[in-house]
């Protein structure tokens, strides 16, 4: 996964952000295909100013889609 740098919050233009799961029984990303459903729990970015969320994202898409298989 391409790592990608948020240097400041495009809201209030804070400079320090917290990563952290998105905590729900249910959060994720679902993906179905051919009767299957493949999961991959879902992160927020959140600045640590005004406690905007400036990304959502989930750290495994392999689980997705197979690299292979992965829509461009």
């Amino acid at each position: 996964m391409k790592e990608i740098k948020i240097e400041k919050c495009p809201f209030c233009g804070g400079e320090e952000f917290i990563e952290s799961n998105v905590s729900s029984m249910s959060s994720g990303v679902c993906v179905a295909t051919n009767g299957t459903t493949q999961r991959a729990i879902l992160f927020a970015t959140v600045c640590r100013d005004c406690g905007s969320v400036v990304r959502f994202f989930c750290k495994t898409p392999e689980n997705l889609y197979p690299k292979k298989e992965r829509r461009e």
